[in-house]
């Protein structure tokens, strides 16, 4: 069947943690330590405020769970970015896929031993050889993982997702980069078109395929303007996916702006499940958005899905 299950995710350290006092030490240490004014907001992420939005993004998660084990993936594909974690300076693929058998992941919580993760190689190979000859995408690919040491295994954009929804279940993956951080990057338009591309290659496929976007929403995580969420941009962003316009995000990218730099290059990753879930007919469901300056992150948590094939696709 088709792709009946998109996941967009937000991945900030801060969402899993669950102190106040645990949002302040690493809001500080993004932040005031560095300098970097803060807006008066923060001033509401105190007590009972900070508890239901801690309170809010375990709801999240629990539902984004709920979602992925009712729907039983055969296999999970991840877009996701990389932060010097894999790629050095000489070198920075705009889109690879991993062709190794596995990896682990690291865990939010780094006392815990990293999950792992399953490749399930043939079907990356498939989908490699069909992106690169049939849907001309120019996609590097590598069987090694020479993790560059910060970090266990695969990058946090991997790891993250992966160490909640993988508790009770092991899926096979697809573990799909692109270059979401490191300038000059892709344009969105790109990302629109690999993930409507993915999704026409995978229509006739038998199994359940699930795909997921990892990373953003605002945020400048170390930079300038860490701290500081453009929730105008996020909203407008989430507002498009609801509709079923996601095209329209193509032009983000395309023009130089303080507020698009950074780790708000990651929205990439959703606008590629956007076009994936889009040329299935699909919507987004957002399942809560959370602007929150302790976590140095516009939290983003949505969903689409694909109860049939749109009546284009079954009538071919």
């Amino acid at each position: 069947m088709p792709i009946g299950l998109g996941i967009g995710l937000s991945h900030a350290p801060g969402m899993y943690l669950s102190t106040e006092q645990e949002w302040d030490v690493l809001w500080h240490k993004l932040t005031t330590a560095r300098g970097v004014p803060q807006p008066t907001s923060v001033s509401d992420e105190t007590g009972d405020r900070l508890k239901e939005k801690i309170h809010r993004i375990r709801a999240a998660h629990v539902e984004v769970k709920r979602l992925y084990e009712a729907y039983a993936p055969d296999v999970l594909i991840i877009i996701g970015g990389d932060q010097t974690e894999m790629f050095d300076r000489s070198n920075v693929p705009q889109f690879m896929i991993f062709l190794g058998e596995s990896g682990t992941g690291r865990r939010p919580d780094t006392s815990l031993p990293p999950v792992d993760i399953a490749v399930d190689v043939a079907f990356s190979k498939w989908l490699l050889d069909r992106l690169v000859k049939q849907e001309g995408f120019d996609i590097a690919f590598s069987y090694e993982m020479k993790n560059l040491g910060k970090h266990h295994g695969f990058p946090h954009a991997y790891g993250y997702p992966t160490s909640f929804l993988f508790e009770d279940v092991q899926t096979p993956t697809v573990i799909i980069y692109e270059n979401t951080f490191d300038e000059p990057s892709l344009s969105a338009k790109r990302c629109y078109d690999l993930g409507a591309a993915i999704a026409r290659i995978t229509r006739n496929d038998p199994r359940r395929i699930a795909i997921l976007g990892s990373g953003g929403l605002a945020h400048d995580p170390r930079g300038r303007r860490a701290g500081w969420i453009d929730e105008p941009l996020d909203r407008w962003f989430l507002d498009q996916l609801a509709a079923g316009n996601g095209r329209a995000t193509q032009a983000m990218y395309t023009f130089d702006s303080d507020t698009m730099v950074g780790g708000t290059g990651e929205m990439r990753a959703w606008i590629t499940v956007a076009g994936a879930m889009e040329e299935m007919g699909s919507k987004a469901h957002v399942l809560d958005y959370i602007p929150a300056a302790k976590t140095v992150t516009g939290i983003g948590i949505a969903s689409w899905h694909v109860d049939e094939q749109p009546a284009a696709l079954a009538a071919e």
